[in-house]
């Protein structure tokens, strides 16, 4: 599982790499879908303030509200789910209830409108299921 840490916490990837394709840069393919929506010259832009927040986040266990975290929909526990903002690029996540000190994304989205759309929740739920339910 791809993952990046920091001094706090560790931030996990629900997407994977494809079998058979280690080493170098690889991006998760909710984030080229994403990035695809917005203007190629601010991508590259984007994808470095992204990064910054995530070393942020990793580093201190927190992030600026609401200007780059906004506290989302509610998981099966009880618990809420964040965005990682960037313009209109968001990183959709959980802090891990099962694994501590892990901060989850789920997946990246392009928000087209003001709400939350239901199929980001739902990926949510299905990803943070899949990690925080799971039998090992």
């Amino acid at each position: 599982m791809e993952e990046y840490r920091g001094v706090k916490l560790v931030i996990r990837y629900c997407e994977e790499r494809p079998p058979g394709s280690q080493g170098g840069f690889w991006m998760p393919p909710s984030l080229k879908d994403a990035l695809a929506s917005i203007t190629a010259g601010k991508r590259d832009g984007c994808l470095a303030r992204l990064a910054a927040r995530r070393e942020q986040l990793a580093d201190t266990g927190r992030l600026r509200s609401p200007d780059y975290w906004n506290t989302e929909g509610k998981l099966p526990n009880g618990k809420h789910f964040y965005a990682i903002k960037v313009d209109k690029l968001r990183a959709y996540g959980w802090f891990s209830s099962r694994f501590p000190g892990v901060f989850y994304i789920s997946h990246f989205a392009f928000k087209k409108g003001q709400k939350l759309a239901q199929q980001d929740t739902n990926r949510v739920i299905q990803n943070w299921r899949r990690i925080e339910e799971q039998d090992t």
